[in-house]
């Protein structure tokens, strides 16, 4: 099985700057498997996940998800990659708020032919297959038919996740989504959301300044938070 995805000296600098944003020298991370990435405000950490995700491409170095290397490929072909095999959530959660909430967890399918037909691959209709996901993430079927802007945080984080993980990505990227949540709230997204990853056979890497989250993952990356330093993931 493919590694989810490797990094091998990778730098990334902005144009005009004097320093290196981001190093790292070494970072593999198998399949199905888990990496928290933490570290200070101005440490890399949303850069990296720009860079995971093929919205941006490093300076030097080589970025390889799920065996292609992506760091190399064009930006259409980062772009259809990213929709096909990458669930993201962001801090923000970005849900469409005109949108209903199954009509966001279905979103990612109507962008994408190869996770629509993932999803239809376990379930008779799109809509049964995001049922499914809000039904294993805890979302009452009393608010699937309601505007996510009617929904607490919590449950909008929630759906947030169910989105992402429609289609079976083999990669689900999450950037701080717990910021906003209370600690009750944080531990019971967190069981939900390493459990689901789990049981879809996805990696996950997520992003938090909280280091307490790191036991929820079988590897963590510390970055740095002072220009060109370099970092490695721990096991």
């Amino acid at each position: 099985m493919a590694d989810a995805l490797s990094i091998e000296s990778l730098v990334f600098r902005w144009p005009g700057q004097q320093y290196d944003t981001l190093t790292i020298d070494r970072l593999q991370l198998p399949a199905a498997s888990s990496l928290f990435v933490q570290g200070p405000s101005g440490s890399g950490k949303s850069t990296l996940l720009n860079l995971l995700a093929g919205v941006l491409v490093p300076t030097q170095g080589l970025i390889q998800v799920l065996d292609q290397p992506l760091s190399q490929q064009p930006g259409k072909v980062r772009d259809r990659f990213r929709a096909d095999h990458i669930g993201y959530i962001f801090q923000q959660f970005n849900l469409l708020p005109y949108l209903s909430v199954i009509d966001n967890v279905m979103l990612p399918c109507r962008l994408s032919r190869r996770r629509h037909d993932k999803a239809m691959s376990e379930a008779s209709s799109l809509i049964d297959a995001a049922a499914d996901r809000l039904t294993r993430l805890n979302i009452p079927d009393t608010l699937w038919h309601q505007r996510v802007s009617a929904l607490s945080v919590g449950q909008q984080q929630r759906v947030a996740a169910a989105r992402a993980l429609m289609g079976l990505p083999e990669l689900v990227i999450a950037d701080e989504p717990t910021s906003a949540l209370d600690q009750d709230n944080v531990d019971n997204f967190m069981d939900v959301l390493t459990g689901q990853c789990q049981a879809l056979g996805s990696a996950l890497v997520f992003v938090s300044h909280d280091r307490h989250l790191a036991r929820w993952f079988d590897q963590e990356l510390e970055l740095a938070p002072y220009a060109g330093s370099q970092s490695e993931a721990m096991s």
